[in-house]
């Protein structure tokens, strides 16, 4: 792989880990000093960043230098630093043998030693670096390491994005993020006698004005007298936008409590990346003077009109570029406006921008507010300055306009009756990422309105990780709706552990949103949560019905095709494939009348699969004469027949609803 491609693929990598916390150990700046060789100077390309954190004071920094990477400190005040960012143009060519020999005294020895998170004694490590060095043919040291390197980018895939894997543990488990990436290839290294440390980065990003953590590798070879910073996700050089803040050793225990602070704080400005060869260069991002809304209050009657929004910006050096506002109506979950602004009065050092605030009726219509989300003004130099609502109300500017709904949508807007446990409780996390994991929503509208509720509903993880559950299927009686939901797809990289509720979305028949946040649920009714769980056996045991489900006009019998069945069974039942295929013929249903005659040409297979054991049935056709379930048939992944018959079951067949529920 040419080294342009396996930049690409680290780029996308980096980009998933945005809302990663960062995790990890402290800097022992005493042990820093004590291992600092004599290093010659970088010749490549050089950029400089500035950080401005106004509510967080910016720790002490060190200057950072390998012998291809260097991170220099130029100033430091209280709450805001530039740093000059070096990478060689070239990587360094040692020349040492291997196995490595000629390592100084003054080489700390913890570099070749084990550490709670680089296992490099455990026989697995041993036995993966004899597999790796065995295929090689008289190698040099550095060709040990790019081989090690190619061998962790080939076997490693990127995710969990909020866990701190040991070597051992990244091998184990294959599907790791930056740190277990380079916790592998260390622990490999120092078991074949070579000197290997992580070393802790922030990503500068000015294009999203924030710190990204991240992890690189360093090697030490005697050779040069120094170490040589890598890449662990690819044999090449690191990116020049990693900010070295310290250099991270394994052992230690403190944590690095002085720098959390500035990957999370959401004021932090981040900007530059400008080459730093430019004298003075511009690196102070555009300034907001004003902003109006005009008119602040949007009347239904007057529904042609647009509002104007307006704003006075100035970037004395540079001049501004582009200036977005994002905006998004809280109590309506239709798509947000994005809104560019173009310059009116004065110039692009000082002056005043407009644009439109437009959307179709159908959004007007429903919407009672339209607010600021994010304001990002940007230079001609690439610097950016951002502004969430919050900034706004700080400065003392508006944030966006009050609006009316039209008065015939003001009554029948949906409501929440119930939502019905999860099946199951606990989800494997499946290496493909599908789900199929069932539950119901019931609600209702007193809107004359024609068509269904749709619903949707999020689900959050501690971390921030969010699921949704959308509808497939429903079942209307009255005013009462029934909608049959299943998960989204679930990449491997979300984290294990508990999802809770979130958020609850209904849109009625009339277009009116209803939304529950979490601030307003009501917990007796909503307080639902499935656990993700590693391994979990799902095709062993006795094949057997768990419970039943029966989505009928009349209870007890069956007489439309808009009737439907849920059974949860369990045991060896045919295994889930990765995409279930619609009316599976593997699981069928059996009629009879409700005086107990069989109908021998009325049956139904399996039309939608939910999870591994939860099988969703359309009643088959419409009747002349209302029937019941005679008996249910379901294959195990031998190919054996189970068969089930009323008797078995009924006392299976559970409550669709709660009592209090009444279905016409």
């Amino acid at each position: 792989m040419t080294l342009s491609k396996a930049r690409l693929i680290l780029f996308f990598c980096i980009c998933l880990v945005l809302q990663a916390p960062i995790v990890g150990l402290s800097q022992d700046t005493q042990v820093e000093m004590e291992d600092m060789l004599e290093k010659n100077s970088i010749e490549g390309i050089s950029k400089i960043f500035v950080i401005v954190s106004p509510l967080t004071s910016i720790p002490e920094i060190q200057a950072y230098q390998s012998l291809n990477f260097a991170t220099e400190v130029r100033k430091i005040e209280a709450d805001r630093v530039e740093i000059v960012n070096t990478l060689a143009s070239e990587m360094p060519q040692p020349i040492d043998p291997f196995p490595l020999s000629g390592i100084p005294a003054s080489l700390d020895s913890r570099y070749l030693k084990p550490s709670p998170k680089i296992e490099s004694q455990d026989p697995r490590i041993a036995s993966l670096a004899q597999e790796i060095t065995s295929k090689l043919n008289q190698p040099s040291t550095k060709d040990v390491v790019v081989e090690v390197l190619r061998w962790n980018r080939g076997h490693l895939a990127w995710g969990n994005p909020n866990e701190v894997p040991s070597a051992l543990e990244s091998l184990a488990n294959q599907t790791v993020n930056c740190i277990g990436f380079t916790h592998l290839p260390a622990a490999i290294l120092r078991h074949l006698g070579i000197p290997a440390r992580t070393v802790r980065t922030f990503i500068a990003r000015p294009d999203q004005n924030r710190l990204i953590p991240h992890y690189l590798l360093e090697v030490f070879y005697p050779s040069l007298g120094g170490w040589i910073t890598y890449e662990p996700q690819g044999p090449g050089m690191p990116f020049v936008e990693n900010i070295v803040l310290y250099t991270h050793h394994d052992w230690d225990t403190e944590g690095q409590r002085t720098f959390r602070p500035l990957a999370r704080d959401m004021n932090i400005t981040v900007s530059g990346g400008l080459d730093a060869s430019i004298p003075n260069p511009d690196l102070s991002p555009p300034e907001l003077i004003s902003l109006d809304f005009s008119p602040s209050h949007f009347d239904r009657d007057q529904g042609h009109e647009s509002v104007i929004v307006t704003l006075k910006a100035r970037d004395l050096e540079s001049g501004v570029d582009e200036i977005r506002i994002d905006m998004q109506a809280p109590d309506f979950s239709g798509p947000g406006k994005s809104l560019f602004f173009h310059l009116k009065d004065g110039d692009e050092f000082e002056g005043t921008f407009t644009a439109q605030l437009g959307w179709n009726m159908q959004t007007a219509n429903h919407a009672r507010e339209y607010r600021v989300t994010r304001m990002r003004m940007s230079d001609k130099l690439g610097n950016v300055r951002e502004y969430q609502a919050r900034h706004l109300e700080e400065k003392g500017l508006p944030t966006g306009i009050s609006m009316e709904t039209w008065k015939a949508l003001d009554d029948g807007p949906p409501e929440p009756v119930y939502i019905s446990p999860f099946f199951p409780e606990r989800i494997p996390s499946a290496p493909n990422g599908i789900h199929h994991t069932f539950f119901y929503t019931v609600s209702k509208t007193s809107s004359q309105a024609q068509g269904r509720i749709n619903t949707t509903c999020d689900f959050v993880h501690k971390d921030g990780m969010r699921v949704r559950a959308i509808s497939t299927s429903n079942l209307k009686s009255g005013e009462y709706h029934i909608e049959f939901h299943f998960l989204q797809y679930v990449p491997p990289h979300h984290p294990l552990g508990r999802y809770h509720m979130n958020a609850l979305y209904l849109r009625g028949p009339n277009d009116r949103q209803f939304n529950i946040l979490p601030q307003n649920f009501d917990r007796e009714m909503m307080d639902y949560s499935f656990e993700l769980v590693k391994d979990k056996p799902m095709y062993s045991g006795e094949v057997g019905i768990v419970s039943i489900i029966i989505f009928s006009q009349q209870e007890g019998q069956l007489n439309t095709n808009q009737d439907m069945i849920l059974i949860e069974s369990s045991g060896a039942i045919e295994p889930l494939n990765d995409k279930p295929q619609e009316n599976n013929p593997s699981f069928r249903i059996f009629y009879e009348t409700l005086d107990g005659k069989k109908i021998s040409n009325r049956r139904s297979v399996c039309s939608r699969r939910f999870g591994s054991h939860h099988l969703f049935f359309r009643s088959n056709g419409p009747r002349d004469t209302p029937v019941q379930i005679e008996r249910i048939e379901l294959d195990d992944k031998d190919g054996r027949t189970h068969t089930f018959f009323r008797k078995d079951f009924e006392g299976k067949i559970l409550k669709t609803i709660p009592e209090y529920m009444v279905i016409n």
